[in-house]
């Protein structure tokens, strides 16, 4: 077992990249496409009320094209780990910047160093979602249930996964 695979497990990887595979086929067959989601070890959950045949074809198509080895579809620019890691970097410049004894040299730092972190971010956040946070490598894996769900008011689809 990787390190990696400690922090972040296996199936949650594999899921979340089906999810980002997913979400970029389904926007490339309708632009008007737009949702966020969240992986765990059994699939996925879609915060939005989405087409189900829409959803099933970019499934399959997402599932065939990740196990036949493009990798690249793991990695979704909307990713909530560049997010993450955009705002980590932007606190940890800020904090670098503030830290020095002269208030301009202060206030200037802090500023560069947070536009740098800003501009380091997204390809920071798809380096991790690349390395940690995603597994393109879905041999064996298989969608076992699509589900619309309501809780309360809000409407949301669950997408099932084993690995075999």
């Amino acid at each position: 077992m990787k390190f990696d695979d400690i922090i972040f497990g296996r199936r949650v990887r594999q899921n979340h990249a089906l999810e980002h595979a997913t979400f970029t086929i389904m926007a490339q067959m309708d632009p008007t496409f737009s949702g966020s989601a969240r992986s765990s070890a059994n699939g996925f959950i879609i915060f939005n009320d989405v087409d189900l045949g829409l959803l099933r074809r970019a499934l399959d198509e997402a599932l065939r094209r990740l196990q036949a080895g493009e990798a690249e579809l793991a990695i979704h620019p909307n990713c909530g780990t560049n997010l993450a890691v955009g705002i980590s970097l932007v606190t940890l410049g800020t904090m670098l910047g503030l830290a020095s004894d002269h208030r301009r040299v202060r206030v200037a730092s802090a500023a560069a160093s947070s536009v740098a972190g800003w501009a380091a971010a997204r390809p920071f956040g798809e380096y991790v979602q690349k390395h940690f946070t995603t597994l393109p490598d879905l041999k064996g894996v298989r969608v076992t249930e699509i589900a619309r769900r309501q809780f309360l008011a809000y409407t949301y689809v669950e997408v099932r996964t084993v690995q075999e």
